[in-house]
């Protein structure tokens, strides 16, 4: 696997890991959710990290890319803060495009679901509220977690792409 498929992968795994660590962490405090009950509502809502990690890693790459051709050098520090900047900024889409996404496949699946004009108009709220538990208390691990798989990547980008590790 080459050097921006495995970030690409590696970071829309720790998006997900953070997605539902962050919810178990916000259940712990605001909820007073069982962990069990916690746990499922956190794997419900990690796509919503999935999708904003993979999108960012994906532009973090291409912005790379760019800067490298330039002849401008990037640390894994700089890379990380960009990464993550970039993941906050597509989590309120990825927010907006799950509960819309899930609320289409519910109201076709359950007999009961509500209907999408009602759901649109709670959408604003939900991504408000997703988005400041996500930079509350995801923005730093998610930082921890970019830095690691940046200076990975930058490492490997700049070596041999044909090693198997």
């Amino acid at each position: 696997m080459g050097p921006r498929a495995e970030f690409t992968l590696s970071a829309a795994l720790a998006g997900t890991a953070v997605a539902v660590l962050g919810y178990l962490v916000a259940s712990a405090f605001v909820f007073d959710q069982p962990l069990g009950e916690a746990l499922r509502n956190g794997a419900q809502w990690s796509p919503t990290g999935t999708l904003a990690a993979a999108g960012a890693a994906w532009i973090a790459i291409a912005w790379h890319r760019r800067a490298a051709v330039a002849g401008r050098r990037w640390g894994a520090a700089g890379m990380a803060l960009r990464a993550t900047s970039l993941v906050l900024l597509l989590y309120p889409a990825a927010v907006a495009f799950w509960v819309m996404a899930t609320g289409l496949l519910d109201r076709h699946v359950a007999s009961g679901g509500m209907p999408l004009r009602e759901l649109a108009a709670w959408v604003p709220s939900i991504v408000v509220g997703a988005t400041l538990a996500a930079v509350l208390v995801g923005a730093l691990p998610a930082f921890a977690i970019a830095f690691l798989l940046c200076r990975r990547y930058l490492q490997r980008a700049a070596g041999s792409t044909t090693d198997i590790a």
